[in-house]
């Protein structure tokens, strides 16, 4: 579906009955807090994120309401079956930004590229995140996206480039000494971002 001609959807239809969802952007970050960084997501974990995404308690969940939820999360989007040339452009593979480390950067951002107060706004996913996404280059946000996504080991980098933002990924870095993902981490993850299904990784 395209935003410039359809609404952002407040219901979903699952299993052939029409549900309504809790499509605040604060909904959907606060079942990723629930998600954490467990690379398992427990039985329990999962009806917690189930109720407060479909907004009521349910004596049944299906497979259906999982998959859609996860639609959701996506916005919509389907998996790229063309992947970005990271490298060509000079980029690694760090994550770029992370909603928890990053909550005041985002809330600046929205405030200084839009004049939009996250803390006064009830926001649908959706557009929070095609506004987040497109926050431009003046933000610090971006700014920081950029000192740790960049690849040191580009030969175009001059010594001292690659020294100053070598010390940038240091400082900025998500997570310091946290262990790498795992690639089972990798995959949860890349399901939950793409809409997949995530029943068998679990």
């Amino acid at each position: 579906m395209s935003v410039l001609t359809e609404p952002f959807p407040t219901k979903l239809t699952v299993d052939g009955a029409e549900c309504p969802i809790n499509s605040d952007f604060r909904t959907v970050l606060r079942c990723y807090e629930l998600q954490g960084d467990s690379d398992v997501l427990s039985g329990n974990t999962l009806i917690k994120i189930l109720q407060l995404f479909y907004g009521k308690k349910r004596r049944l969940y299906t497979q259906e309401h999982i998959d859609r939820m996860l639609w959701f999360f996506a916005c919509g989007r389907k998996k790229k079956s063309k992947r970005f040339p990271r490298k060509i452009a000079g980029l690694n593979d760090k994550q770029p930004f992370d909603f928890e480390e990053d909550a005041d950067l985002i809330y600046a951002g929205f405030m200084q590229q839009y004049g939009i107060d996250l803390q006064e706004e009830n926001m649908h996913w959706w557009k929070f995140m095609t506004l987040l996404e497109s926050l431009g280059s003046e933000t610090r946000l971006q700014k920081i996206m950029e000192f740790r996504t960049i690849d040191t080991n580009n030969k175009n980098l001059s010594k001292e480039q690659k020294g100053f933002y070598q010390a940038m990924q240091q400082y900025y870095g998500l997570k310091a000494g946290a262990p790498a993902m795992t690639d089972r981490e990798k995959q949860i993850e890349e399901a939950l971002l793409n809409g997949g299904d995530v029943s068998k990784l679990l």
